[in-house]
């Protein structure tokens, strides 16, 4: 049995390389199957607002990416 690691993106990395913004990649891929979502250990609090939200760390493979750019290709006509 052969193991492969695939290559993982960032958002950041994404919005680079689609031309696209944060919010727009993050969008796309949060509701995603197979896009790993890592919660952070603490919570941070918001500067004035006094509540605290949960940050979440994205990880989204090559092959994910590849399908959501198949999805949202425009259909060339030849």
């Amino acid at each position: 049995m052969s193991a492969t690691i695939e290559k993982h993106y960032t958002i950041n990395d994404l919005a680079d390389l689609l031309s696209l913004s944060f919010e727009r990649v993050r969008q796309l891929v949060m509701n995603e199957p197979g896009v790993l979502i890592i919660p952070s250990s603490t919570p941070k609090r918001l500067v004035n607002r006094g509540s605290a939200r949960t940050r979440q760390t994205y990880r989204i493979p090559a092959s994910v990416v590849e399908r959501i750019t198949r999805r949202c290709a425009v259909p060339s006509f030849a």
